[in-house]
């Protein structure tokens, strides 16, 4: 299993919260990114890496194994306060974790949080030395965190929606940002809401004459390119999934699974499941979280055809070639609506 970050250029405040990305999907200034940036691009990796979904097998949701255990350091910290708002948080500081670990400080009532989710977290970080508070977001400013293997991520992992946890990484764990971080880290994080990790819509009909998908346990789906016929010269689209969820607007911020193999090449072009998605995507610019890291936006093309569609769907999108992004075949996963 490959990991690679998922998270924007946008580190919060600069400071080590690699893991999570603050507020809005950042917006193009002066000029829109060009779409997919070069044709065969592949997402930078940065910081602290999030879960690739690549070669993964069995229950997709049978992980709660892999949570990080509570212990006697995150067991010292409290806070106080409504949950998705800024608490009042209490440290008897210093604290000192060899091995990172979470308490559920409170309890919530909604879905329990598997890999492959994006979550919106309210959050503190304090420094485990002094029990400073090094930085916060709630509201428009809350974060949002791709649920993968690194070690906040198995913080909040089998945590239910509307949990409040106390998450205490090791030294190690927050130093693996490559950033100076040093000594241990306190996270408290108000889960506020969590996606789909795959599209769980009534399976369609399939429609003859498109590429084929096939899925993984995991949902991650393989592309197979039809070996007659060229490539498409305008866009369609069939629904593999339909889903019963929230619309997707033209204005909407989408959290989104794709994959897309060029019509040529027969190769992948680019893909959130391998760059630490889901990825949250402005639908109305393309840019997005993962694709912000190069520069570059999701195509137009693309994006109109997920408008009108529900969270819960699958799509797979024909696309013609464009400037310098080549005619593709996508599979698009409807996640959820922020």
């Amino acid at each position: 299993m490959r990991d690679r970050d998922a998270l924007s250029r946008q580190w919060l405040s600069r400071i080590p919260t690699d893991r999570i990305e603050r507020g809005p999907v950042p917006h193009a200034t002066g000029r829109r990114a060009p779409a997919l940036g070069r044709a065969a691009a592949v997402i930078g990796a940065a910081g602290l890496v999030a879960v690739a979904l690549t070669g993964c097998s069995g229950n997709p949701n049978d992980d709660c194994g892999k949570a990080l255990p509570s212990g006697s350091a995150s067991a010292l910290v409290q806070a106080s306060g409504t949950i998705g708002a800024k608490p009042k948080v209490t440290v008897p500081a210093p604290i000192d974790a060899t091995k990172s670990q979470r308490s559920v400080l409170t309890e919530g009532h909604g879905a329990t949080v598997h890999i492959g989710q994006q979550v919106e977290v309210g959050y503190s970080l304090l420094d485990g030395q002094t029990g400073s508070v090094l930085g916060s977001g709630y509201g428009d400013q809350a974060g949002a965190l791709p649920v993968g293997s690194d070690a906040i991520s198995r913080g909040v992992l089998c945590a239910t929606v509307g949990s409040r946890v106390a998450v205490v990484l090791s030294p190690k764990d927050a130093s693996q940002g490559g950033t100076s971080a040093s000594g241990t880290q306190i996270y408290v994080l108000d889960i506020l809401s969590a996606s789909l990790n795959a599209a769980n819509g009534a399976v369609r009909p399939s429609v003859s004459g498109f590429p084929t998908v096939v899925l993984a346990p995991t949902g991650q789906p393989g592309i197979t390119i039809p070996s007659s016929g060229k490539a498409p010269t305008a866009v369609r689209s069939e629904v593999l999934k339909q889903g019963d969820g929230a619309v997707v607007k033209k204005d909407s911020t989408a959290i989104l699974q794709y994959t897309a193999v060029g019509w040529e090449s027969k190769q992948v072009v680019t893909s959130s499941w391998t760059n630490g998605g889901p990825d949250r995507v402005d639908v109305a610019s393309g840019q997005s979280q993962i694709q912000s890291q190069s520069q570059s936006a999701l195509p137009q093309s693309m994006l109109k055809e997920i408008v009108g569609q529900k969270v819960g769907s699958q799509l797979v999108i024909e696309t013609p070639a464009d400037g310098q992004v080549p005619a593709a075949a996508w599979v698009v996963d409807i996640l959820g609506i922020h």
